[in-house]
């Protein structure tokens, strides 16, 4: 009996790891992208000077040196970001670019900020949010 509850209880162990692991994507950098299902979407960083992107992320694109995303916020934010962010308007989508290597984030940025920044920090065309 005792040998079945061990076998159950690793299958279970192995069960949960494996669905926790399915909601969390390596961005590299320390920074990952975290889907909890339903409209909790968003980008972390286990690093404590990190930054983040609030939920909920409706696309993204990634390489060595940029993360790029596209967000409509969620309200009410959700308490377990660092900071609380302030947003025009409720029905707009938001953009944001991380430089990874120097841990800023830029956003949420207006489509028109988004495309200025674009320019001003040379991010390549191959990362394109459409």
């Amino acid at each position: 009996m005792k040998k079945g509850c061990i076998v159950l209880h690793l299958l279970c162990s192995l069960f949960i790891q494996s669905c926790i692991s399915d909601s969390v994507k390596n961005l590299g950098s320390g920074y990952f992208y975290r889907d909890e299902g339903g409209d909790i979407k968003d980008i972390l960083c286990q690093n404590s000077n990190g930054g983040e992107i609030p939920a909920t992320i409706l696309d993204y694109i990634y390489n060595d040196e940029y993360i790029i995303a596209k967000q409509k916020p969620k309200y009410p934010q959700e308490p377990l970001y660092k900071r609380k962010y302030e947003y025009g308007t409720s029905d707009s989508l938001f953009y944001w670019i991380i430089l990874k290597t120097n841990d800023v984030v830029l956003g949420p940025l207006s489509w028109q900020e988004y495309l200025d920044m674009r320019l001003k920090y040379q991010i390549p065309v191959e990362l394109s949010l459409y």
